[in-house]
């Protein structure tokens, strides 16, 4: 079995790039305004859920699948909101660690 290696720079740049593409569209936007940036949008959409807008003509039986459904799809989407929140409060500890480490310097 062939070792896999992975060039760290270059993931942590993408990783980097992304987060910048989510951010402030703004050439000058700081790193604490990107940061704010990508938080908003986290918070905006941690929140997984079943309920979806209904349009179109199919809307009364998709209403109708939907509370069908809703025993089978709402315990995973319990679960993914969850571990969302989980992932959110352990970004913010993690920032306030750097945070403090960068003043220690």
């Amino acid at each position: 079995m062939a070792e896999e290696t992975t060039d760290v720079a270059a993931l942590f740049a993408r990783l980097k790039g992304e987060v910048r593409a989510s951010g402030p569209r703004r050439a000058d936007a700081s790193a604490a305004q990107v940061r704010l940036s990508a938080r908003d949008q986290a918070e905006r959409l941690w929140v997984v859920s079943a309920e979806r807008p209904i349009a179109g003509k199919a809307g009364p039986l998709k209403l109708l699948l939907r509370r069908f459904m809703r025993w089978y799809v709402e315990p995973a989407l319990a679960d993914q909101r969850a571990f969302n929140d989980a992932v959110l409060k352990l970004v913010d500890d993690l920032d306030e660690r750097i945070s403090r480490l960068e003043q220690r310097k």
